[in-house]
Parts: C-alpha cells; sequence; structure tokens
C-alpha cells in the first residue's frame, strides 16, 4: 500500500518536472528539435487549429442557437446532451467492440436513439455542427509559422488528432487555414486508435516504417500529446493549451474572475478571440502592449457602445448623428466602420468642446450656468489666464482686478474666496463677456448651418459624457435662434448631475450607466474618468471656438500637447481596437449580429483600472492629461510623481502627491507595494 503511494508521488513529481521543462521550452528550441527530426506531428485542434469560443462545448450552444433561430425550438437542453454522447457513444462501442475512437455520426446515432429524435432533425443538426466547426475554426498563426519552417526544410509534415470530426471535414479545415501540404493525416475516428488511450502512436511508426527517435510530435495535451508519446520513445514539444497559458498571466487571470464560470456565448467568443490574438506565441519578443491594450480592453468598449448606439438611433427615427470632438473621434470612425452597407443615419465628425459650446450661450447678462461655465476650476491658473479664457486682456481692467479683492491679474486662483472674487469680476466684466459671447455665438451658428446641424428636426449628438452640459448649451443656442430642434444624447454614460437636464425634457441616454446607474459601472466610470477620456483620444487639440477666414468659419484649437512618443501610443491602442473590431465583426458574418451587455464590455477596463499589475502602473502612469483654459494648460501624470524619494521621506507630501493623483489605483501600485499591505490603502483611498 505505502508503496502505490510513494510510486504515485514519484510519477507525479516526474510528470510536473517534465511538464515544467517542457513549458520553459521556446521557439528556438522547437526549430532545432525539428531539425533533428525527420517527420513532424502536428496535433490539430488547440495546436495549429484554435476556435473563436473558448470552450468547444460552445460550439453546440451556438448550433442550437441558429437551429432555434431557423427551425422549431429544440425541446431539449442540446449543448448538454451533445457534450455527453460522444463518452457515453464511445463507451458502448469500446464494450461492444474494442473501439478506442468513434466519429461523428456514432454521436449523433446515440442522441437519435436517447432522445428520440427523428432522423431530419438529426442530420440538420449534424451538418450544423460540421458548418460551424468550418467557420469557428482559425489559424494559429504562432504555430503556423513552424509548420511552415518545416515545410521549407523539407521535413515529412504529418497531423494527428484525436477527433469526431469526418476526415472530408479536417482536411478542410487545415486546407482553409493554410495547412495545404502535408503527408499523412491519422485520425482518431477513422483509424478507431486515440492518442489518449496510446493505440495510436504505435499505429503511426508502424504505417510510416519510422524509428521513435526520429519522429517528433507537437501537441497541447499533456498526458495523449507528451506522457503517451514519450512511452513510445517519440520526442514531444508541450504547446501548453492558449486558454490555459492566457491564466498563467495574473493580469488575465484577474480578468477572468470577474465574469461568471458559465460564460455567456458573447463572453466565450470575446475570450476566444483576445487569447487567440495574444496568447499564442510563447516567447515576448513581438510584444506591444498599447496593441494589445487596444484589442483587449478598448475594443469591446468601442464594439458594445456603436452596437448599442446604432440600435438606439434607429429605434428613435434619429436623420442626423453628430460625433462632438474629441471624444467622438474614434467612436465615428468605429461607427462608420460597423456600419458599412446597412441603412443608417447620416453621421458627421463635428468640432465642439465645453468652452466652445457653453461660452456662446452667455446671452444679455450672467446667470448662474453660466459662472460655472466660466469658474470653470483648472489648477494653478492664474485670474488672468480664466479672463483670457474669453478673449479679455488682463492688464485693460486691472481697477476691477483689485476691485473685487485681487492683488494683481497674477493671483493664482485656489481657494472658495478665490472662486467667489473670480465670479464677482465676471459680474463686472459682464458687458466685455456678453459682447465676445455675441460674435462667438454667430460664428458658431454659421459652423453649425455649415455641417448640416440646423437642416433637420431630429438629430443625435454623441459624446463621452458625463454632465450633459454642451447638449444643454446646444438647445439653449436652438432656443435662441427660435429653432426647434429635438436633440438627443447619447453617451458612454450619464452621471446623477445630468439629471437636471434631462428633467428640462432633454432625451439622454448611457450605454454604460445612466444618471450614475447601475452604482458598479458608474463607479468604474467615474474614477477612471481620465483614462476613459485618454481612450476616446483625438490626434488634434481641443476646440477653443470658431473663427471667420476667407469667409469660411474655421475651428481654433489649442496646441496639440501630444509629443511623438503619445501619438503612437494613440494610434497604436485605436489600431489594436480596431483589429478587434473587424475580427469581431468577421465572427458575426458567421454567426448572428452580437450585442455586448455593458457588464460585459465595463469589466476588462474596470480590471486594469483597480488592480493593475507593476509594469502596467508604470506604463499608464507616465501617461500626462492635460485640461487647458485659453491658451494654458495644467498637466498632470497618471500616476507618477517627479521626486519619489521626498515624497516617501514626507508624509504630508505623500499623501498631498497621492491626493493628487490621477489615478490612484496605478500610484499605489508603483509606490506603495513594497511598503504598505493592500488592507491599508483604504486609510488614502478615503483622502
Amino acid at each position: 500500500m505505502k508503496k502505490n503511494i510513494f510510486s504515485k508521488i514519484v510519477a507525479k513529481f516526474y510528470n510536473k518536472s517534465l511538464k515544467l521543462i517542457n513549458t520553459l521550452s521556446n521557439d528556438t528550441d522547437l526549430k532545432k528539435l525539428i531539425d533533428n527530426s525527420e517527420i513532424v506531428s502536428f496535433d490539430i485542434f488547440d495546436t495549429v487549429i484554435l476556435r473563436k469560443v473558448l470552450e468547444p462545448a460552445d460550439i453546440f450552444t451556438i448550433v442550437e442557437n441558429l437551429y432555434n433561430d431557423e427551425h422549431k425550438k429544440l425541446d431539449i437542453d442540446f449543448k448538454s446532451i451533445r457534450s455527453k454522447a460522444e463518452p457515453e457513444a464511445t463507451k458502448i462501442l469500446t464494450e461492444l467492440n474494442g473501439t478506442q475512437s468513434i466519429g461523428l455520426d456514432e454521436i449523433y446515432a446515440h442522441i437519435q436513439k436517447a432522445q428520440d429524435l427523428d432522423s431530419k432533425t438529426i442530420n440538420t443538426l449534424k451538418a450544423l455542427e460540421i458548418e460551424i466547426e468550418l467557420k469557428f475554426c482559425v489559424k494559429n498563426e504562432y504555430m503556423h509559422s513552424f509548420y511552415q519552417y518545416c515545410i521549407d526544410k523539407d521535413k515529412k509534415v504529418i497531423f494527428t488528432s484525436d477527433m469526431y470530426l469526418p476526415e472530408c471535414v479536417i482536411k478542410k479545415i487545415l486546407s482553409d487555414n493554410g495547412y495545404t501540404k502535408f503527408h499523412q493525416l491519422f485520425l482518431s475516428s477513422v483509424i478507431r486508435k486515440s492518442k489518449s488511450k496510446g493505440g495510436l502512436y504505435p499505429h503511426i511508426l508502424k504505417e510510416l516504417s519510422c524509428k521513435p527517435s526520429k519522429l517528433l510530435h507537437i501537441g497541447d495535451y499533456y498526458f495523449a500529446d507528451v506522457i503517451n508519446a514519450m512511452k513510445e520513445g517519440i520526442k514531444p514539444y508541450y504547446y501548453k493549451k492558449t486558454s490555459e497559458y492566457a491564466l498563467s498571466h495574473h493580469s488575465f487571470k484577474r480578468l477572468r474572475e470577474l465574469y461568471p464560470s458559465k460564460l455567456s456565448i458573447e463572453e466565450s467568443i470575446y475570450f476566444a478571440t483576445i487569447i487567440n490574438k495574444t496568447f499564442t506565441q510563447r516567447n515576448n519578443n513581438n510584444e506591444n502592449i498599447w496593441y494589445d491594450f487596444g484589442y483587449v480592453y478598448c475594443g469591446i468598449i468601442y464594439f458594445g457602445l456603436t452596437r448599442w448606439l446604432t440600435s438606439q438611433v434607429i429605434h428613435q427615427e434619429i436623420e442626423h448623428i453628430f460625433f462632438l470632438a474629441r471624444d467622438g473621434y474614434i467612436m465615428h470612425k468605429v461607427y462608420s466602420l460597423m456600419n458599412q452597407g446597412i441603412k443608417t443615419p447620416v453621421s458627421k465628425y463635428m468640432y465642439a468642446s465645453r468652452r466652445a459650446i457653453n461660452i456662446p450661450t452667455i446671452y444679455n447678462g450672467i446667470d448662474e450656468y453660466s459662472i460655472k461655465v466660466l469658474c470653470h476650476f483648472v489648477p494653478n491658473l492664474s485670474v488672468a489666464n480664466y479672463l483670457d479664457r474669453v478673449d479679455i486682456e488682463a492688464e485693460k481692467h486691472i481697477e476691477k482686478i483689485k476691485k473685487v479683492g485681487f492683488s494683481d491679474q497674477n493671483h493664482t486662483i485656489e481657494t472658495d474666496s478665490d472662486k467667489d472674487k473670480l465670479a464677482k469680476l465676471f459680474h463686472l466684466l459682464v458687458d466685455d463677456i456678453c459682447s465676445n459671447a455675441a460674435v462667438e455665438r454667430e460664428n458658431l451658428l454659421t459652423y453649425l448651418n455649415q455641417i448640416g446641424f440646423m437642416d433637420t428636426k431630429k438629430v443625435a449628438i454623441v459624446d463621452i459624457g458625463w454632465q450633459g452640459t454642451i447638449q444643454n448649451s446646444l438647445n439653449k443656442l436652438m432656443l435662441l435662434e427660435n429653432n426647434e430642434i429635438n436633440i438627443h444624447g447619447y453617451y458612454l454614460g450619464t452621471f446623477q448631475t445630468a439629471m437636471k437636464f434631462a428633467e428640462k425634457g432633454f432625451p439622454m441616454s448611457g450605454y454604460m450607466c445612466n444618471f450614475s446607474e447601475p452604482k458598479n459601472n458608474f463607479q468604474v466610470l467615474s474614477e477612471g474618468v481620465h483614462m476613459l477620456e485618454f481612450i476616446f483620444s483625438a490626434p488634434h487639440g481641443s476646440v477653443i471656438k470658431f473663427d471667420k477666414k476667407n469667409d469660411d468659419i474655421v475651428a481654433i484649437f489649442e496646441p496639440n500637447d501630444f509629443s511623438n512618443d503619445k501619438l503612437n501610443t494613440i494610434n497604436e491602442f485605436q489600431k489594436g481596437a480596431m483589429d478587434f473590431i473587424s475580427d469581431f465583426m468577421a465572427i458575426e458574418r458567421d454567426y448572428k449580429k452580437i450585442n455586448i451587455a455593458p457588464e460585459t464590455a465595463i469589466k476588462p477596463i474596470s480590471r486594469l483600472l483597480k488592480t493593475p499589475t507593476y509594469s502596467e502602473s508604470v506604463n499608464f502612469g507616465n501617461l500626462k492629461h492635460s485640461e487647458y483654459v485659453g491658451a494654458n494648460s495644467h498637466e498632470s501624470y497618471f500616476a507618477k510623481t517627479s521626486d519619489p524619494l521626498k515624497m516617501f521621506l514626507n508624509p504630508i507630501k505623500f499623501k498631498q502627491t497621492y491626493s493628487k493623483s490621477l489615478w490612484k489605483a496605478g500610484f499605489r501600485k508603483r509606490y506603495m507595494r513594497y511598503i504598505l499591505p493592500e488592507n491599508i490603502y483604504c486609510y488614502f483611498r478615503k483622502h
């Protein structure tokens, strides 16, 4: 008894050691193994071929969904029945005639008998499964490079698979995905012997008249592809299954934990898509963190938002959509991509900003709303900076500046008392402000006419969110012009503060949250405003106002604060996001239209915002966010301090620096991971 237990422990340790050794192999090692082999055997599924769903059984869900869409709804749990049918039928036939593996016909014959289904239904389901397998199989680009290396080196290539699909289907899957040249296909459903039960390898060696040492087998199933191959003296190469390899990465594991154990089919497709793109390689030579960030985290937000938006504007019979700069830049690109060839409302990119739209609404005096617009707080700006924002030269109004209590125009606005004085100053300058606003209003209205904003009676504006101030100002402008235009606002999210505008009768809706509901989504958005605005960046500065130039109205922009590095970063992650959308749309064409629930779309960025890795805290923490007032900007890092040593030596400085950081979870991870445990962070979260 003790001997058996000891043997099991030794065997388990031996197997784990072998697995570790094989896992540590890289592509250079694999090429050396190929060079020293005469014949190279590739496993098929999860090795050279990947599926566009996370679990193979999800194919059965798709089969059931499509069958129910096209035929009478099945009254059985097809996924469960189909999943159990293969092992059940195999067991019966093994006991009957010793066969190790069966084919699709036998699986469906078992289902028909067990469920008492008619032949037409069975044949339709079987044909649909084959059709979906053909459509949902995709080439593993990384492993294909080694297949091509074998071809270039004149190696004899064979494919070896424990698989129930017919041989003709497997050959078509291989051919469709670029595996056109190979010596032979060894399929368990044809040979009736399997790798997992050990019978297929001796058959291959005999069939090829090959010495085991001359054969290299590459596969993902450790027991069947490594252990059983080694038992026959065959050289194995363990290529860890991509989904398992992904889970070995902390960031992906945390992401997967945010979703339920049983994924929806949309979630399964999402995970398969990102895994197949970013986790197939076994080295980091081609790692591109920004492209991957766009592909994994941004693409699903863009896709979900745009699919929701398209549905909304069609349902509301919107005539014209205007995507507001700058957040609407990438939204407009995605909307155009996703709606090619589809009848949807006409769309345009509209230059806009809070400053460019809000200031022109100041008319015939300054009200409470105007004061909020004029006194919008940005740190480290002086009285002169605020006046410059509305084209007023501070030097010409020194007397009024001193009258409200400022020492001079260079006084920095910091306290509530400063803000009160600033408001009084604007009241004293009301005539100049209204005069400048009138000029801006005329130019803005001319621009709106130029782009067709005032040509229709039912328009939509699309923006990231959050308060609805631009929508309110546009409505105010239309009221001043006696122009009855119904303006609908569509946003990534709206906060509770937007409710005051909704109560005026302005229709507005958010994809991820409406007026701060649901709370979980609102918390992610509110804590990640700066990161989300970065995700929706445009390659130009913010619009200050509109001006006349050669009888045309043109937008006047703030200086573009983007360095070449930052611009390259934005271009790279937006390219990754657009590639994700293209890949996702290709899957839709093979399945049906996919709607992404807000909760599904928000979880990836939520993972990054709340539980970043150290490398993420550095890479994203080094990004800068700029806010302009006139030609003056206030720039802050997401999670970086210029002098960490002084910060650590001075607790007050530490707290101040932490409080000012734009991304506090990133700041904590970057600077506090060695000195404070996670449960102490709660103190800093409150401040």
